[in-house]
């Protein structure tokens, strides 16, 4: 690997579990998703399920990160899992923690009634309350840790923003098949709403709790996971993340609108929540053709959906007055 971290694959997770654990273990199998670090589920002898998650040198400070918020929002009642055994040092950082019953809200998403989309929706919009309430530092953005984001916050709302913009830039320059003026649009609408930024008070909340990281069990909410960082700012970002992740799977955005609705979201709010959804839709688009943790894949039909909402969510930002 590039920073020099040895190799990381199921033997190095079973390895590390074995170190905390007399367990006989059954199977070692890698989660399919996690952009960030390497996160393996380890099945024992007796069926019990461990989660071990392994962080690159160049990625130890997010597992720190973990460890810091996940002991907060425990305080605060939040159901996150409990860590058994952590190393935040070299040659590898790791966790290893409860494996919660469930899976993923994307997995299960298109299975859900009407009425369970809309009790998760107002558990997770209570949890983000929650959260919100936390003391609000003098600094912006996405932090490790309160005095991660009083000493490297940003000044303003509106430079969180253009810095998420400014990477999707750079990821679509860069690999070159995606339409410049996509870029373009974003930053015409996010200027028309600069006022609204500018008056954003540094509101702690939880980025991705989106249909990743919220873990559910037949239909009902499990916990959080990987919540590596909290952002400080406008909460509506994470129901744009959301927003976006729905219609970039083809499903219907009916929790979007219980989760709106749970927070008495006004016009203002759904509009801002769409500006988001836009900011995403190009950060999704941005993704295409970058390696991550992963192999190389440019997907044309995701870009040419992606193509699609973007087209969708900017007209009705205009019909709407914007």
């Amino acid at each position: 690997m590039s920073d020099n971290t040895p190799v990381i694959d199921e033997r190095t997770a079973g390895r590390i579990f074995a170190d905390h654990f007399p367990d006989p273990i059954a199977r070692v199998t890698r989660f399919p998703t996690g952009l960030c670090h390497y996160v393996y589920e380890v099945i024992t002898s007796d069926g019990t399920s461990y989660v071990v998650r392994i962080a690159s040198r160049a990625t130890r400070a997010h597992m720190e990160g973990g460890l810091y918020w996940a002991g907060r929002l425990r305080e605060s009642g939040v159901p996150v899992p409990e860590v058994y055994a952590a190393w935040t040092d070299d040659p590898l950082s790791y966790t290893v923690m409860e494996r919660l019953p469930g899976t993923d809200l994307g997995h299960v998403y298109a299975t859900m009634s009407s009425s369970a989309k809309r009790d998760l929706a107002v558990q997770i919009a209570t949890i983000q309350q929650t959260v919100g309430s936390w003391p609000k530092p003098r600094r912006y953005g996405f932090a490790f840790s309160y005095e991660h984001v009083e000493s490297d916050g940003a000044a303003s709302w509106c430079d969180v923003v253009e810095a998420d913009i400014a990477r999707s830039e750079s990821r679509i320059r860069e690999v070159g098949r995606i339409d410049t003026t996509f870029i373009e649009r974003v930053r015409e609408i996010v200027a028309e709403n600069a006022r609204y930024f500018a008056a954003t008070p540094p509101t702690p909340f939880l980025d991705d709790t989106t249909t990743k990281n919220v873990i559910v069990d037949d239909g009902v909410l499990s916990g959080i996971v990987d919540t590596d960082q909290v952002c400080f700012g406008d909460p509506f970002f994470t129901i744009g993340l959301t927003k976006m992740a729905l219609l970039s799977a083809g499903h219907d955005t009916e929790y979007i609108e219980y989760w709106l609705a749970a927070i008495g979201a006004d016009a203002e709010a759904r509009r801002i929540v769409d500006v988001y959804t836009l900011v995403f839709c190009l950060n999704f688009m941005s993704e295409l053709g970058q390696t991550f943790n992963r192999e190389i894949v440019y997907d044309k039909v995701a870009a040419a959906r992606f193509a699609d909402v973007f087209a969708v969510i900017s007209a009705r930002i205009e019909r709407d007055g914007r």
